[in-house]
C-alpha cells in the first residue's frame, strides 16, 4: 500500500474527532461478530486497523486483538483509544497488509473493515492470501466493503483498467477507491468458502470466510 498518502492523510486527522466515534463500536454487536465467538476465535487481527474503531470493538466484545496499519499515526490512535477503554494496547503496530511480518496461522481469525476497496484488485487479492497466511485453517475472515457515495466519485480521477479509481489531485491524490458491486466482490472471493454475507447493509456489504489452508487460495 502508499505507506507516505495513508500517512500524510492520517496526520491530518483529529484524535478527538476521531475518539468521538469510538463509543458506537465499544461493545458493537453484531452477526459477524457473533459467529467469530461461535468458532471459537481467541486471536484475532484488526488489519489496517485505522483509528482502531473494529480494534476496540473486538476486545470490547472479549477477543485477544492484534491492530496494524500502514500509517504509524494511525497506529498510534488505535493504541490510544484501545488504552481509553482500558485494553491491552501492547499489540499495535506498522505494517503493509501485503506483508504483515505474523508467523503463519498466528490468529483464529482477522478482519478487514473497508480495505480491500481502497487498492488495485490485483493488491486485493494478494492481501487476501496474506490474510489467509495469517489465520489458522479454518478460521475466519472478514472483510467489508464500502458503498461509494457521491462525494467518492467527484473528485477528478482517472479509472485504472481493473476498474478502480486513482484520485490525480486534491486530498485524496494518490488514493485508489475500488467501488465494489456484489457481484464484483462475490467474484474478488471466488474460491474462498463464504459462511455468512449481509449485503443489505446501508453503508457497507460484509463477508465472512473461511481460512482455507492458511496459503494461496488454488
Amino acid at each position: 500500500m502508499n505507506d507516505t498518502l495513508w500517512e500524510d492523510l492520517w496526520s491530518r486527522e483529529d484524535s478527538g474527532a476521531l475518539f468521538s466515534h469510538l463509543e458506537r463500536f465499544y461493545r458493537l454487536k453484531s452477526r459477524a461478530i457473533d459467529i467469530f465467538k461461535d468458532s471459537g476465535t481467541v486471536r484475532i487481527c484488526d488489519a489496517a486497523c485505522g483509528y482502531g474503531a473494529y480494534s476496540v470493538a473486538l476486545a470490547s466484545n472479549g477477543f485477544e486483538v492484534y491492530s496494524f496499519d500502514v500509517s504509524p499515526t494511525a497506529a498510534m490512535f488505535t493504541r490510544m483509544g484501545l488504552a481509553h477503554y482500558g485494553f491491552d494496547s501492547s499489540h499495535v503496530k506498522s505494517a503493509d497488509i501485503l506483508s504483515t511480518g505474523y508467523p503463519d496461522a498466528f490468529f483464529d481469525g482477522a478482519v478487514a473493515n473497508s480495505v480491500l476497496d481502497h487498492m488495485s484488485v490485483a493488491d486485493a487479492k494478494a492481501a487476501l492470501s496474506e490474510l489467509c497466511r495469517i489465520t489458522r485453517p479454518g478460521g475466519l475472515i472478514m472483510v467489508s466493503f464500502d458503498r461509494p457515495e457521491e462525494d467518492d466519485m467527484s473528485p477528478p480521477h482517472e479509472i485504472l483498467s481493473d476498474g478502480s479509481l486513482l484520485y490525480t489531485s486534491g486530498s485524496r491524490r494518490g488514493m485508489i477507491l475500488h467501488p465494489y458491486t456484489a457481484s464484483e466482490a462475490l467474484r474478488l472471493l471466488e474460491g474462498y468458502e463464504i459462511v455468512y454475507a449481509d449485503l443489505d447493509l446501508q453503508d457497507e456489504q460484509v463477508f465472512l470466510f473461511k481460512s482455507p489452508n492458511g496459503t494461496n487460495v488454488c
